[in-house]
């Protein structure tokens, strides 16, 4: 561990928090960040390299600069600095507080304060304080390491739906507050309740101070100290986000030297995924969502699919898996080892690498996956839906609105059979559009006598981006669907009266054909029944 880390008595307290609220005055966040070192000074922070981030800021000389330097990119100072800017005795107790320490006669911040925010859930923005990142020094994370804005919370974040009025809201492993936090100053005016648990003591200790500088204390927010779920027996939320400590391996004794509080959870393989996923569902008030950021487990023949459902009841849920990633088990015990500043190629990494292959080998596991979970409470047979984002997300997608549509159009798709009326006549009787940014892609590959067949497919251009292959045919059906014009069922049979002789079926064959594609389309939010039109962007 470097010297300058933190010891677990060592805690942010009074002095900590008269510097937040002093940088808020001066005006310390992504915009003057931004202007200090330009997107490429950011970007080179974000790469870990501090030598290139601090040429840009000294290169544009802009306002601001040292602040940034001295906070952002946390470079010694001269004590006057510090104490032009909080006051000789608040600086004082930033060195008894250990979030300053000398280095090279100088005074250096010794704990990262980063601005969060996300565009989707309003414009208020955050200062979130936690133990140093190490990608700009050579600091080894020890085991009570709290983390700060990484990419795991920016990532759950832009995954949750919009809160609703008064939602009760359970941010579970809630670490240096990063969620709690920013859904807090976002949705003020419609008065959540939003509870940030951890049992990581320092963790909490830097959100409390951060909260309490910003004005997001109780009722906004509740910090709770325990295990998991165990503060909360009885209890429902509205809504449970939850980015736990969820590194698949070997349980690990989280006092030993080799445990870490933010990512081992002390369970064995993916035993602190399914914790969460099966008390989520118990804590979910009815019509409540959770929005969980997990990995599993897989073995040869194994999927998802059966791997998840198997931490689901066989009641009351509807969940909605989007597995971003699936990793060999070699590349991802490589990128742990690294996260926590190991070398793979060192004796004590390839030590750690063996053992971890070793247990993997024994339990049968050959792949990792990882990404969302997201769970609505509902009446009735559990369902599991689990899809593959390998192509990523299109630029500035906020899936967020994607997961809180994909659940209406479950529903909507659920609702479709009532007494007296198929499910099918409901589907061929209703009405839809194509959704706004979806286009229509024609490719034909090359042949020695030019091109090739046309293959058409159906693309969204937002959102999770999905794509269906189609043909000419329901290419023309679709082109024909309008919320003021005819029903499905007869813009098929219109077009099966005018094409009718090029294809070889009856009308009625038509429209069974189309049952199934028109429920995949709407549940990936590529046709729009007029029921929902207010739910998806055309409107």
């Amino acid at each position: 561990m470097s010297a300058h880390s933190c010891s677990p008595s060592c805690s942010p307290s009074a002095a900590t928090e008269q510097l937040v609220r002093t940088l808020i005055a001066r005006g310390y966040g992504s915009a003057l960040i931004l202007e200090a070192l330009g997107e490429e000074g950011v970007a080179a922070v974000q790469s870990g390299s501090p030598a290139a981030a601090h040429w840009h800021l000294q290169r544009r000389n802009a306002a601001g600069a040292q602040l940034v330097a001295a906070i952002y990119l946390r470079r010694p100072q001269p004590a006057t600095f510090y104490q032009d800017l909080v006051g000789a005795d608040v600086t004082s107790g930033l060195v008894a507080e250990h979030a300053l320490v000398s280095a090279d006669d100088q005074l250096q911040l010794n704990l990262d304060i980063r601005p969060a925010h996300h565009p989707a859930h309003g414009n208020a923005e955050v200062l979130v304080l936690s133990d140093p990142d190490a990608s700009l020094d050579l600091r080894i994370p020890g085991s009570d390491h709290v983390p700060g804005v990484g990419n795991a919370p920016l990532s759950l974040l832009n995954s949750i739906p919009r809160l609703p009025e008064e939602a009760r809201v359970l941010d579970l492993g809630t670490g240096s507050g990063v969620l709690a936090m920013v859904l807090a100053a976002n949705y003020s005016a419609s008065r959540p309740k939003i509870f940030g648990s951890d049992i990581h003591a320092r963790a909490l200790a830097y959100a409390r101070v951060a909260a309490a500088a910003q004005g997001l204390e109780e009722p906004l927010i509740n910090w709770v100290e325990g295990s998991w779920f165990e503060p909360f027996a009885g209890e429902e939320f509205d809504v449970i986000v939850a980015n736990p400590p969820f590194v698949i391996g070997p349980s690990v004794d989280l006092d030993a030297a080799e445990g870490h509080v933010y990512r081992d959870s002390g369970l064995p393989l993916d035993a602190a995924s399914k914790l969460v996923v099966e008390n989520s569902v118990a804590h979910l008030a009815p019509a409540g969502h959770a929005h969980l950021l997990a990995g599993w487990a897989l073995e040869d023949e194994g999927s998802a699919a059966e791997r998840i459902l198997s931490w689901l009841p066989d009641e009351g849920a509807r969940a909605w898996v989007l597995q971003r990633e699936e990793v060999d088990i070699a590349t991802y015990v490589t990128t742990w080892l690294r996260d926590e500043s190991i070398d793979p190629r060192s004796a004590d990494g390839q030590r750690r690498t063996t053992e971890w292959l070793d247990y993997f080998a024994t339990h049968g596991i050959t792949r990792i996956g990882l990404g969302w979970i997201h769970i609505e409470k509902i009446s009735g047979p559990t369902e599991l839906t689990v899809e593959t984002l390998s192509h990523g997300l299109p630029a500035g997608a906020f899936l967020g609105q994607e997961v809180a549509e994909w659940f209406a159009r479950s529903r909507w798709i659920d609702d479709l059979e009532v007494p007296g009326r198929s499910a099918r006549d409901a589907i061929v009787g209703s009405r839809y559009q194509l959704r706004r940014g979806v286009i229509l892609e024609k490719t034909a590959s090359t042949t020695n006598q030019g091109y090739g067949d046309e293959e058409l497919a159906l693309t969204r251009t937002e959102g999770p981006g999905w794509t269906h292959q189609i043909d000419a045919a329901l290419a023309a059906i679709l082109a024909g669907l309008n919320w003021e014009g005819l029903n499905l069922g007869d813009v098929a049979e219109l077009y099966h009266a005018v094409n009718g002789q090029e294809l070889d079926l009856e009308a009625e064959q038509l429209v069974d054909q189309l049952v199934p594609i028109a429920i995949d389309l709407v549940r990936h939010g590529m046709i729009v029944p007029e029921d929902l039109r207010e739910r998806n962007g055309n409107e």
